[in-house]
C-alpha cells in the first residue's frame, strides 16, 4: 500500500466485529500491512492490522519493458577498434591505405561478444542480453557503409598483400584522397547491437538496436607513390 509503505493483504481471520480495530463499523475488512524486508527479520517490522471500506490500493505494476530499459543502462557497450590493412605510414608519419587495394578493416573480438545485464523491483526482474550482429565501416570518401556479419579478421602476411578478407570485411578505395581535406578521409568504424530482453513475468521483447563508433583518420594513396619512413 503506498500511502502507508507497505504491503497490505485481507486478513486471513477477520478479528470479531468488536474488536477494536472495527471501530464499530460492520462493513469493509481489516487488512494487515506488512513492511518488506527482503527476508530478514527486524524489531518493529512484523507491520500492523487496519480497516478500510474498500480493498487497498496496491503498489504500481512493474513494466518488465521499463525494467530491461533500466538494465541496459547499466552496461558500457563496447566501441569497435580500427583494425586496418594496408596500415603504413608516410615520411610525414601519416598514416594511410591504398587505391584499389583491398582496405581491410576489423575490431578487437573482445569488444565483439554478447553482454548480459539484469534489473529487478517490486519481485519482478528483466534481463537484457546485447548482442553485436554486424560491423561497419563508412569509407569517408563518400560512398556508403560497408558491413561483416562479425569482427573482421587481422591481415597477417601469409595472407598475401593485395588479397580480400576472408570474413569480407574489407573495401576498396577508388580515388586517392589528395582532394579531401588534409588529403585524408575520415572512416567510420561501427558495431551494431541488437537488444533483447525477457522476464520472471513471461513477457519478452527487444528494445531498439544501438551502434557505438570509432572514427579513423588515413591518406588513401597511390601505390606507386606509397614512401614508408
Amino acid at each position: 500500500m503506498q500511502t502507508m509503505q507497505c504491503y497490505a493483504q485481507e486478513a486471513v481471520e477477520q478479528p470479531p466485529k468488536d474488536a477494536a480495530v472495527w471501530g464499530g463499523r460492520t462493513d469493509g475488512a481489516v487488512y494487515l500491512c506488512s513492511y518488506y524486508t527482503d527476508g530478514r527479520s527486524f524489531p518493529g517490522t512484523n507491520g500492523f492490522t487496519f480497516w478500510s471500506a474498500t480493498p487497498p490500493a496496491g503498489p504500481a505494476a512493474v513494466d518488465p519493458a521499463v525494467l530491461a530499459e533500466e538494465a541496459l543502462r547499466t552496461l558500457t557497450v563496447p566501441a569497435p577498434t580500427t583494425g586496418r590493412y594496408p596500415a603504413g605510414a608516410l615520411q610525414n608519419g601519416q598514416p594511410f591505405t591504398v587505391v584499389n587495394a583491398y582496405t581491410w578493416f576489423w575490431t578487437d573480438p573482445a569488444g565483439f561478444q554478447p553482454l548480459t545485464a539484469r534489473a529487478d523491483a517490486g519481485g519482478v526482474w528483466s534481463q537484457v542480453v546485447v548482442t553485436p550482429t554486424a560491423l561497419s565501416f563508412t569509407p569517408g570518401d563518400g560512398a556508403e557503409a560497408v558491413s561483416c556479419s562479425g569482427p573482421g579478421m587481422v591481415w597477417q602476411p601469409t595472407d598475401g598483400v593485395w588479397s580480400r578478407s576472408p570474413a569480407g570485411c574489407h573495401y576498396r578505395y577508388p580515388h586517392s584522397s589528395i582532394h579531401h581535406p588534409d588529403r585524408q578521409v575520415t572512416a567510420t568504424y561501427g558495431i551494431e547491437w541488437s537488444v533483447a530482453w525477457t522476464s520472471s513475468t513471461g513477457g519478452s521483447g527487444t528494445l531498439p538496436q544501438l551502434t557505438t563508433t570509432t572514427n579513423a583518420t588515413f591518406a588513401v594513396v597511390e601505390a606507386q607513390a606509397v614512401v614508408t619512413g
